[in-house]
């Protein structure tokens, strides 16, 4: 067995991430569980990226998060390994925040597909309403 494989150089190894940015990616997950939003209203945000993060909470919550719900619905185990009360009350959050978790991580064609096609169809809107506007 080679040691060296299982113990590489402190060089290779990725940077450790500061706790306080955990924290606030966490802190911001949460948030956009629960459906809140911060700042003023603006954003630094490109249209693509505002339709991209919108395709993701979309097939998250529409796809993934009904699959999640319904394979912890299956659970049957038995008294000391079932969930307790208060797990049973925080699967919805949970399983809201690990499906957007996975379709952020996964890049899902979708979620391109989705994202141009709102981006086509803001185009249209904006392109019709100029030309009402001229008219």
């Amino acid at each position: 067995m080679n040691i060296a494989a299982l113990s590489p150089d402190a060089a290779s190894l990725p940077a450790p991430r500061d706790a306080s940015t955990i924290v606030t990616q966490r802190q911001a997950s949460f948030d956009e569980v629960l459906g809140r939003h911060s700042g003023d209203g603006t954003s630094s945000l490109t249209p693509i990226q505002k339709a991209t993060s919108t395709a993701e909470q979309l097939v998250s919550v529409a796809l993934v998060q009904p699959l999640l719900t319904q394979m912890r619905e299956t659970n049957h185990a038995a008294a000391p390994f079932a969930p307790t009360q208060a797990e049973k009350q925080m699967r919805a959050l949970q399983d809201a925040n690990v499906a957007q978790q996975i379709v952020h991580a996964s890049r899902l064609p979708i979620v391109d597909r989705l994202a141009r096609g709102m981006l086509d169809l803001a185009e249209r809107q904006s392109a019709a309403r100029a030309g009402s506007r001229h008219s």
